[in-house]
């Protein structure tokens, strides 16, 4: 666990099927933090809705606007009680600088940002195409708009997630600024 004087919030972006997921778990046990996703948010949120849902991400490849409004209010609700607490908070996004900007502010949290790539095509389609849905497709929507975090820590999941942790792990305690 690491030691810090204001726990960190880190969030961890890319693209669908970059190893975000995979990173996020692996630091979170490296530095104890608590790890969360809007993944995970919208599936607790278990809306009687959730059959429309499934649909509407099949037919438009993207998930309800309402679904995603909830389960991001559940992520920042989430985290803020993490931060609250002093836990580190490790945070799974595609890309919405906004959750980690007004939490770091409002909790003086140094702010992290850690940007998964997968370099390699053919591995990238691999993992794309053993997801239920047509997230190739998604992928190729999302990365047209995608803007990767300026600043931050760039991790190539051609190296295992441990191996991607102790690096995300350096990169925090070599940024931190002493207060």
């Amino acid at each position: 666990m690491c030691r810090m004087d204001r726990p960190p919030l880190v969030l961890v972006s890319g693209l669908p099927g970059t190893g975000k997921s995979a990173l996020a778990t692996a630091l979170s046990q490296r530095i104890g933090a608590i790890t969360l996703s809007r993944d995970l948010a919208r599936q607790h949120i278990g809306t009687r809705l959730a059959a429309v849902d499934h649909v509407f991400v099949r037919l438009s490849g993207r998930h309800r606007p309402g679904l995603q409004q909830q389960a991001g209010r559940r992520l920042r609700t989430a985290a803020a009680r993490g931060l609250a607490l002093g836990r580190p908070v490790v945070v799974e996004v595609v890309a919405d600088p906004s959750i980690g900007k007004r939490l770091a502010a409002e909790y003086h949290a140094p702010l992290y940002w850690i940007e998964v790539v997968c370099s390699d095509p053919a591995e990238l389609a691999r993992r794309l195409r053993a997801r239920a849905g047509n997230w190739q497709r998604i992928h190729t929507r999302m990365s047209k708009a995608y803007q990767p975090a300026p600043g931050a820590l760039v991790l190539d999941s051609r190296d295992t997630p441990a191996q991607m942790a102790e690096q995300a792990a350096e990169f925090i305690r070599g940024q931190r600024s002493p207060d």
